[in-house]
């Protein structure tokens, strides 16, 4: 399979004329349901009606801790170690986000054990817009925090949610596709808008969009989603034109808060009705979290609402999701000029058997 060609313009027609056709269909329909937002400039991407941006910064790393862990033994998330520059992973993605929203709309989820390599960073934020969890009790539990936060502020937000551990070489293209699929998440409210990338080989740990009928340069229904297939399941579903799932979603308030209650409502009742109103009660809120669930909002909720889902495909853009081991070392291969290597001095100490095969023989 080969990945997707870099954007040379049709996708802006292509979304242009989905917005006319929204606009005519909800005339038609004497709605007023839908309501686009304002174009986001091709240069500057902010506008008027700035999204909420939401960054997922609280995971443990713990798959490529040979990757992170420090001569004292220390395993740094990976979210705040640095690879590619001076910038952590959750520095260069909060610099993404306010690309996309001023800081008092961008809002951080972490861990409190964690709070001796976040806080530093993300100091520049509001304080309220820091949202630390007593425990990481997944990435589900993580966006609805967010959620409930953003909507005591915002009865009517959209928002765009990120993780902090992915790598672009081309975050221009990138973000100019966020701003496609926050535009369409207005034309289609009731939605949760996915980006997913064309795939270039097998991969079982990234979960797969299987689109539905409709032109690859506007958005598509979802037909089926499907989170960590087996090898012969995904081999299956790239023949049918599957793409990997980014994680990176916008949506209204209302779509996102729909999804939780139409999969997980005993999850979204018990964090409504417990956690919302004790954050500034660290004891409380420990207390609430420690009742809650573990979930993982690809498998607990995407995966059982792909009706709720539309996607929009971008072109390659260079995404990497850093989160495994064989995926951190084949990116690391293919950046040399990247920091890490001048901190470290795998290749001299192992030959050229690449760095994950150095990483198993021991040399982290």
């Amino acid at each position: 399979m080969t990945t997707n060609r870099r954007d040379g313009g049709n996708g802006w027609d292509a979304f242009e004329r989905e917005r006319e056709i929204a606009m005519l269909d909800a005339e038609a329909d004497d709605s007023t349901a839908i309501r686009p937002a304002p174009k986001p400039a091709r240069r500057g991407l902010r506008t008027d009606a700035s999204p909420w941006v939401v960054v997922l910064a609280g995971g443990e790393g713990s798959r490529v801790r040979a990757f992170t862990t420090l001569e004292d033994g220390v395993a740094v998330p990976k979210q705040f170690c640095h690879f590619r520059d001076e910038r952590t992973l959750l520095g260069t993605t909060l610099a993404r986000a306010l690309r996309l929203a001023p800081r008092e709309q961008v809002v951080v989820v972490v861990v409190e054990a964690h709070r001796k390599w976040w806080e530093p960073e993300l100091a520049q934020l509001p304080a309220a817009n820091v949202l630390s969890q007593p425990a990481n009790r997944g990435t589900g539990v993580a966006i609805l925090h967010a959620l409930v936060h953003i909507s005591r502020s915002d009865p009517s937000p959209r928002l765009v949610v990120m993780p902090s551990d992915h790598d672009f070489d081309d975050e221009d293209l990138l973000l100019r596709y966020v701003g496609c699929a926050t535009e369409t998440a207005g034309l289609y409210p009731g939605a949760l808008v996915l980006l997913g990338i064309a795939p270039s080989h097998l991969d079982a740990e990234y979960g797969l969009i299987v689109p539905g009928a409709g032109t690859r340069h506007a958005s598509r229904p979802v037909r089926e989603f499907v989170e960590k297939p087996t090898l012969t399941t995904a081999a299956h579903l790239a023949r049918a034109g599957a793409l990997w799932n980014s994680f990176i979603f916008a949506s209204t308030g209302a779509a996102l808060s729909g999804a939780f209650e139409a999969t997980l409502p005993s999850l979204a009742i018990s964090y409504f009705r417990n956690a919302a109103g004790c954050e500034r009660d660290p004891r409380s809120l420990a207390a609430v979290f420690e009742s809650l669930p573990e979930c993982d909002f690809s498998r607990d909720v995407l995966q059982r609402n792909a009706g709720r889902l539309r996607l929009v495909e971008v072109p390659n853009c260079g995404w990497t999701d850093l989160g495994t081991p064989a995926r951190l070392a084949a990116w690391l291969e293919g950046h040399r000029e990247a920091l890490f290597w001048r901190e470290h001095d795998f290749p001299r100490r192992h030959g050229t058997d690449g760095l994950w095969g150095a990483l198993q023989a021991g040399g982290a």
